[in-house]
């Protein structure tokens, strides 16, 4: 970036004038300098572009089999789920405490539970689908430096023979309720829930071996156990319960999106009320958090045809359609503005109102515009927008548009990296120190040809996490609910345009 004087600075976006009108001074230059500003706007070339890749770690799962109108196809999803565990959690009361007891007069379970709680449906209420549960592999686990996608084949992580053997099934539809968190509650609080009973034996058996951990540790510190299978999550996940995967085998109408899903483990206890021995229905809940895996699959009919839409770009979710949009960084640095600073780089999206047929999706609330060569990298390695490369919007419905305000630290990086790049490789490569125009000028073109995606982002539909009490970003990730848009599609015949907004430091006389 060309030279800013730290005088001039604020007084920058306070005047701006067409390239085409005359420019002047703003303000009280120094003695024998001026500022000069002025606008142009160039062409952004866009095209709708398929993700392959998406990351399917999120605050929350979707399960459901719905039709999509705009693919004609089906979209399915399915997901697993691990349960954690605190540190120094105690699972159970007492063992003699525990009053529901098996043929052998050991404690056991009443009721096994998993419980999945929705806070919202796409489709209709009354729907009824069918639910497959099917127990994960505690010698293939689900690990948490890995990253899962909504490609991920998440069948091959089930427990050996249970392959086409669930452990349950239910038939549920997105008008089922519960009454408060606890399962045998009938407070007058429902909510949105999906119960699946589960044989008592996945219970039993998370029972046997906690009495197990407790006789193994008997008078052990935490790090001289010799039984680490309730210390912590990794240990319970791998040893104990490594959870279950929730797939849709039947029907089609209705997609929730679970927030919380849980195991209870219902039984008897005596508990002391007023020095009065009383039995009382007990529970312990595994809760599925954000520190263990919790990952959806999709499955979606073909969506090329969206793809190749010559009338519009799309965004389109949980299916992976982004708009990529070609940057016109040559344009911007070129001719009289070679040595000028940017101020300001506006881009303006405008969005197609739907067309009234058939159930329609939402509208992507945030977009993420991040360059492509960092697009994979920004999910995976849990990154938030750093106005540099990478920034976000919100949806304008006055305008029915997607606005950046000011992405000019991005055009200038774009620039100087391959100015960079290119002098690098003429310094190191050809051995040439003093590299006239001209070699400049051909190897910046051959860099460019090497590197078709230099001046490519993308625009991507994300779901962003805030901190309630500084407003601060805390996490972005991919948008995984039913959102769909169309975009005004930047061509040589109706290109997308891009203000950008100059300044420039002039002697005086």
């Amino acid at each position: 970036m060309g030279r800013i004087f730290p005088l001039t600075l604020a007084l920058v976006g306070i005047m701006f004038f067409s390239c085409t009108e005359g420019t002047g001074s703003i303000g009280i230059p120094p003695s024998n300098e001026g500022l000069e500003t002025s606008v142009a706007s160039y062409n952004v070339y866009s095209q709708s572009l398929k993700i392959d890749s998406i990351k399917a770690h999120s605050s929350a799962s979707y399960l459901g089999s719905i039709y999509d109108p705009e693919t004609n196809g089906r979209l399915t999803g399915n997901f697993v789920t691990q349960f954690s565990l605190m540190e120094g959690f105690k699972c159970f009361p007492p063992m003699d405490s525990i009053t529901s007891l098996d043929g052998n007069g050991r404690p056991c379970c009443d009721t096994v539970l998993l419980q999945l709680n929705f806070d919202s449906y796409y489709g209709d209420v009354n729907t009824p689908l069918k639910l497959a549960i099917y127990p994960l592999d505690m010698n293939n686990p689900l690990c948490e430096d890995s990253t899962y996608y909504t490609n991920t084949d998440l069948r091959k992580y089930i427990r050996p023979g249970y392959e086409n053997n669930p452990i349950a099934t239910k038939v549920f539809t997105a008008w089922d309720r519960i009454y408060g968190s606890d399962p045998s509650n009938t407070s007058a609080n429902s909510y949105p829930s999906i119960r699946i009973p589960l044989p008592l034996s996945e219970g039993n058996r998370i029972m046997d071996m906690y009495w197990q951990y407790l006789e193994d540790n008997k008078g052990l510190a935490g790090d001289e156990h010799v039984n680490r299978n309730f210390d912590d999550s990794y240990n319970f996940i791998r040893n104990v319960m490594p959870g279950y995967y929730a797939e849709i085998i039947n029907g089609e109408g209705v997609m929730v999106r679970v927030f919380v899903d849980a195991l209870y483990l219902i039984y008897k206890a005596r508990v002391f009320n007023d020095s009065i021995v009383e039995e009382t229905s007990s529970y312990t809940v595994f809760a599925g958090t954000s520190e263990v895996i919790q990952s959806c699959q999709f499955s979606q009919s073909d969506v090329a045809s969206l793809v190749a839409d010559q009338s519009c770009t799309w965004l389109k979710s949980p299916t992976g359609i982004c708009t990529e949009l070609t940057l016109p960084i040559d344009e911007i640095f070129s001719g009289s503005h070679q040595n000028d600073s940017l101020s300001r780089v506006e881009l303006m999206l405008h969005r197609y109102n739907k067309e009234q047929t058939g159930e329609q999706f939402s509208i992507p609330d945030n977009l993420l515009l991040v360059r492509k060569s960092e697009m994979n990298k920004f999910f995976n390695t849990n990154k938030t927008p750093d106005e540099v490369t990478s920034f976000l919007t919100t949806y304008q419905s006055t305008y029915n548009t997607y606005t950046f305000t000011n992405i000019s630290q991005l055009a200038t990086f774009i620039n100087k990296e391959r100015e960079a790049a290119v002098m690098d490789y003429i310094h190191n490569e050809l051995k040439i120190d003093n590299p006239d125009e001209e070699v400049i000028a051909q190897q910046m073109q051959e860099w460019t040809l090497r590197h078709p995606d230099w001046n490519k982002c993308c625009l991507i539909p994300v779901e962003v996490t805030t901190n309630t009490s500084s407003g601060t970003i805390t996490s972005v990730s991919h948008d995984l609910s039913l959102k769909s848009a169309r975009l005004v599609k930047g061509t040589e015949d109706n290109p997308i345009r891009i203000q950008v907004y100059y300044t420039r430091v002039t002697s005086g006389s």
